[in-house]
């Protein structure tokens, strides 16, 4: 749920995430819900590792944003 929160707001500000990512993040969720035992946890450590991807992917995207942002702003001053 909060995934998805958080994928359509920055949808409005970036281009959107990868759709594979996304994808294998809702596959896994899906999946936490029903798994047990050793399944579980192999299961919850893949969610952990896809949620790191997109979250670093995240950190680019908005990096990439403020700094774009900064240099538009230094040339409509100098320009």
């Amino acid at each position: 749920m909060l995934y998805g929160l958080i994928a359509e707001a920055a949808a409005g500000w970036w281009a959107v995430p990868s759709r594979r990512l996304e994808d294998r993040i809702r596959e896994l969720c899906a999946r936490a819900v029903i798994a047990q035992g050793p399944e579980l946890d192999r299961t919850l450590l893949d969610l952990q590792a896809a949620l790191h991807e997109h979250i670093g992917r995240l950190r680019k995207m908005t990096a990439t944003k403020l700094v774009g942002d900064g240099e538009e702003q230094k040339q409509r001053r100098s320009g």
